[in-house]
């Protein structure tokens, strides 16, 4: 590698390198930095045949997935995906953690030492985890039970999954977009909203009536009906009131008159300008902090050279 950055090319070369020395019936697990871009160009240009993609699952570093959008990181997350178990990808930064505070000596080594005090600082490494690996057996069991501690609560796998596959297609939706006619599609679902709430309070005014008329068989069905009743009309009371703030009027405002409303049209595709703006903001964060770290790079190479000179 000449230059700094992740580039695919070298990942599909091991990939087909793998291939070649690997039963066809075997399935992969790949753990990688930018393994969502890398699965979005394989099916995108079709690299490898299909059959060979489907026995992929794509996963991304744990280390690196923090510094992946939130979408990404529920879909490419090794705890989250099937088949990865404890397993974080992240062994290649390990040994070049500990090879670290070697570079500043090796830098003014000859190429026979280099080889030599790496060779010989991997073998310690070897031997140092090799005597920790107890320890390490220990640390994984007792994660791996705590991780069993789930079924003492009482909720099924099946649930639990059913409940983040629901929670998956949320926060993976696509983002709202501007629309000429943004306002009146909201003060459209408003109005829906307030006739759906005209019938929750109508539901539960019956249950009152039964409750004044002595028409009740079962006092504690009738509680739990009267208290879902009551729930649900409170939810969507809480919905049309933060829909409402949203749009920007008041309860005794005439919505049908205000469908064509230009001002409205505009709050609503400012807002939904500005969510997709808050989407956006860990990334160009992300962006800007390396623009400066090449930067002080390039000052730091260049004062390097111009002392050596």
């Amino acid at each position: 590698m000449t230059s700094a950055g992740e580039k695919q090319h070298y990942t599909l070369a091991l990939i087909e390198k793998l291939m070649e020395n690997i039963p066809h019936d075997m399935n992969v697990g790949l753990l990688y930095d930018i393994g969502c871009q890398l699965e979005r160009s394989w099916r995108k240009w079709g690299f490898f045949e299909d059959t060979i993609l489907s026995r992929f699952e794509f996963a991304i570093s744990v280390f690196h997935t923090y510094g992946h959008q939130w979408p990404c990181q529920i879909i490419y997350h090794p705890r989250k995906r099937q088949g990865f178990g404890l397993s974080d990808g992240e062994g290649c930064e390990r040994l070049w953690s500990a090879l670290k505070p070697l570079i500043a000596p090796l830098w003014v080594s000859g190429f026979h030492q280099q080889i030599f005090v790496l060779n010989m600082q991997v073998r310690h490494l070897d031997s140092k985890s090799t005597t920790s690996l107890g320890n390490w057996l220990m640390w994984r069991w007792t994660d791996c039970q705590t991780q069993r501690e789930l079924h003492a609560l009482g909720v099924s796998e099946d649930e639990l999954r059913a409940e983040w596959r629901s929670q998956v297609r949320h926060q993976t939706k696509p983002s709202p977009r501007q629309l000429s006619k943004k306002g009146k599609q909201e003060i459209t679902k408003i109005l829906e909203m307030k006739d759906l709430l005209t019938a929750r309070a109508e539901a539960v005014a019956t249950l009152k009536l039964q409750l004044m008329t002595n028409r009740i068989v079962d006092l504690a069905t009738f509680n739990m009906e009267i208290t879902e009743a009551r729930a649900r009309h409170d939810k969507v009371k809480e919905t049309l009131r933060r829909h409402r703030v949203a749009l920007g009027v008041d309860a005794q405002a005439d919505l049908n008159k205000l469908k064509s409303n230009k001002y409205l049209r505009l709050r609503m595709n400012a807002l939904t300008l500005k969510t997709r703006l808050r989407q956006r903001k860990f990334e160009l964060e992300r962006i800007e902090r390396s623009y400066h770290q090449t930067i002080n790079g390039m000052i730091y190479f260049t004062s390097y050279i111009y002392m050596g000179s």
